[in-house]
């Protein structure tokens, strides 16, 4: 029953009551001396059909109660019995219960605890008006007349028909009584505006009889009666749900939605507020792109909206929300969804999904990166899938490494800073890790003073690179002879009582200077790009990380003295957590990894000052070290299962973004840190790359 037929069975029902009234009473004398009897039917009317039509709320029993005890209160002391005071406790109990409620209560009902919900509920029952006010009414009209008085028996049945008519699916059937006969008489009348849940979303009624099927994303056209200009607006459906045994639909309205139909009306002579169905709707791109709107519990940084769309949507993409007065487009990439189930009255739900997505910010076209917008968009605000942009130009010491998922949005690092400052690729076996490490690599040696160096023990990296003409900075029979010059100090030191001495030293320092040569004859030849330290048949020795240390040292000490020769160095470690173990991985003696991990901590914590770089390649981030890890300001993983790395990436990508790490596509990446051109992390997509 909608509210202005509320009114009107109001004011019947009042009417009819002074009839029967003056009927039992042969006055109207009873207005006045009998109030104590009356009021309780009025607060009855009153109550039942303006105030608490559907239901009752802790607040509403509250004055429920307050108000009988005043009706009680008026009763004279003659007529004052057992029942009155058992009366007068019940009112007592609700009102201090229902106190006490709006107090405790913080959550929706269904998820207080179990008394609560008992309490709250036996008060909702006693408490609402039918319940309440009827008690006092018949107990007052048995009081006043008797149970086998003429008086009595009109009463009861003004009651009964009254309560009857009360019934939801009567009371509809009385409600569509009183509705315009014009209206029902249009074949595309299809409801009746029956509220506005916020400046562009209306809450429309169905009619019981319409002719018209009613589906989610159909257009409608309507007249709203509050208006000043009397515009026609078009709209679209967006949910059907069941409400109070009634069928209900909500409708946005947009300036988009007017753009479809050039702003001209489809009907001509509306009635104010009622809808009519759009039939033909010209070809559009609106439903091709909107795939929802804004909900409750956005934020600057993230926006939660209601998936309601026949769009198919993932996590990666990108979204576009106009925000403000100027319609400002600001970008948003999905991170996650949710379904849920929406409680209505009367025992109703409907389901919902909930999506959730990450703002990127605005995209400057120029600057050729998204940039942070400071505010929410509107609750009820369209969300669409993002439109493409022009094509746009990378300067030369910028790279393109991907590109948002499913458009053609570029994502783009500093290839100086990825390298001074640097950066950790993580992923499993599989999702495309050492394809894209392995290419960045080629960038970075198209540039002419830059020298990789890859320590590698997958015995990959000289087939994928055999034509870069890969140069040995230490050949096979002088690493022979290294690596027995460290075996020998190996034995000295394993020995009983073995431990550092002179003869040590002079062999360290014998290695270190053969190493600083070769390392400065790399350096030195311009066409010496890129050196492979493969070492497949060495296991995970002492030995091993000694040698590695050694090269590594030298590597910073040629940075140091002599600026490597005016170059920039590269240093990939592949495998990392065979080279940087996090301690309980080591596979060997921490007292044996420990001086390796210090020797590239020197470098990850003041290389960039001497313009040599880390590259680090591992599959999970619980193998490396997180001493090493840290200092890499830029982080690309790939696809991640174990949670010691979801932990770890959360602090770089945040917990939201850093959720889907296990959900990632074949060839999908997460990026964030210093060299990103953007300040947010994003989703990306590496394109397919032939080796």
């Amino acid at each position: 029953m909608n509210r202005r037929t509320r009114l009107i069975f109001l004011g019947l029902s009042l009417i009819i009551l002074i009839g029967v009234g003056r009927f039992v009473t042969k006055d109207f004398q009873f207005l006045l001396n009998d109030f104590w009897f009356t009021s309780g039917f009025l607060l009855l009317i009153l109550l039942s059909l303006i105030d608490q039509p559907h239901f009752s709320k802790d607040s509403n029993v509250f004055v429920n109660a307050v108000t009988a005890g005043v009706s009680l209160l008026l009763v004279p002391e003659t007529n004052r019995n057992w029942i009155f005071y058992l009366f007068l406790g019940v009112t007592f109990f609700l009102a201090i219960s229902s106190y006490v409620l709006m107090w405790l209560r913080s959550k929706p009902l269904p998820n207080e605890n179990k008394f609560i919900q008992f309490i709250s509920r036996i008060c909702r029952e006693i408490g609402k008006p039918q319940t309440l006010f009827s008690a006092f009414f018949l107990w007052g009209a048995i009081n006043k007349f008797g149970v086998s008085s003429d008086g009595f028996n009109a009463l009861m049945l003004y009651w009964a028909i009254f309560m009857i008519l009360s019934i939801p699916s009567i009371a509809s059937i009385i409600s569509g009584l009183f509705d315009k006969v014009e209206n029902i008489k249009n074949e595309n009348a299809i409801g009746t505006i029956f509220g506005v849940q916020s400046k562009n979303t209306f809450l429309v009624k169905l009619l019981p009889d319409r002719k018209e099927t009613i589906k989610i994303f159909e257009f409608v056209e309507f007249l709203y009666s509050i208006d000043e200009n009397r515009s026609v607006r078009k709209g679209l459906i967006l949910d059907t749900y069941l409400l109070n045994e009634q069928q209900w639909v909500k409708v946005l309205t947009t300036n988009e939605i007017d753009k479809i139909f050039e702003s001209k009306k489809i009907y001509e002579n509306h009635t104010d507020d009622i809808v009519y169905k759009i039939k033909d709707v010209p070809e559009n791109k609106y439903l091709n792109a909107f795939i929802g709107i804004v909900t409750e519990n956005s934020t600057i940084e993230k926006i939660r909206f209601i998936y309601n769309s026949k769009n198919s949507i993932q996590e990666g993409q990108l979204l576009e929300v106009k925000i403000g007065t100027n319609k400002i487009s600001v970008f948003y990439q999905i991170i996650n969804g949710v379904t849920k189930i929406e409680q209505l009255e009367n025992k109703n739900e409907t389901g919902l999904i909930i999506g959730e997505a990450m703002q990127l910010g605005t995209w400057d076209n120029e600057k050729v990166k998204f940039e942070p917008y400071g505010w929410v968009p509107e609750i009820n605000s369209p969300v669409y899938i993002s439109s493409m942009i022009n094509d746009v130009e990378v300067s030369n010491s910028e790279l393109k490494i991907g590109q948002i998922p499913n458009t053609n949005f570029p994502v783009i690092i500093n290839k100086e800073l990825a390298l001074t400052h640097h950066t950790a690729i993580i992923g499993v076996t599989g999702t495309g890790k050492s394809v894209f490490s392995r290419n960045l690599i080629k960038e970075y040696l198209k540039d002419s003073n830059v020298k990789v160096i890859c320590i590698d023990f997958t015995g990959e990296y000289k087939e994928k690179f055999k034509d870069s003409e890969t140069t040995p900075i230490i050949d096979s029979q002088t690493e022979t002879e290294l690596f027995k010059k460290i075996n020998e100090i190996e034995t000295i030191l394993t020995a009983p009582y073995g431990k550092e001495n002179d003869v040590t030293k002079a062999k360290r320092q014998g290695i270190a200077k053969i190493m600083i040569e070769q390392i400065s004859v790399f350096m030195k030849n311009p066409e010496s790009k890129i050196s492979i330290i493969d070492l497949p048949e060495v296991i995970n020795t002492s030995e091993i990380f000694e040698y590695i240390r050694l090269f590594i040292k030298s590597i910073f000490y040629v940075a140091k003295k002599e600026k490597s020769f005016g170059n920039k160095v590269c240093l990939v470690l592949e495998e990392a957590h065979t080279v940087i173990p996090e301690w309980n991985f080591a596979g060997i003696s921490e007292k044996s990894a420990q001086p390796l991990l210090n020797s590239i901590a020197q470098i990850a914590l003041q290389g960039r000052k001497y313009n040599v770089g880390l590259l680090v390649i591992a599959q999970r981030t619980a193998n490396v070290s997180k001493t090493i890890l840290t200092q890499c300001n830029t982080i690309v993983s790939f696809q991640e299962f174990d949670k010691t790395s979801s932990d770890f990436l959360s602090n770089y990508f945040g917990d939201g973004i850093a959720s889907i790490l296990p959900t990632l596509k074949f060839r999908q990446a997460i990026i964030a840190g210093k060299a990103l051109k953007s300040n947010v992390p994003m989703i990306f997509e590496v394109p397919i790359i032939n080796e």
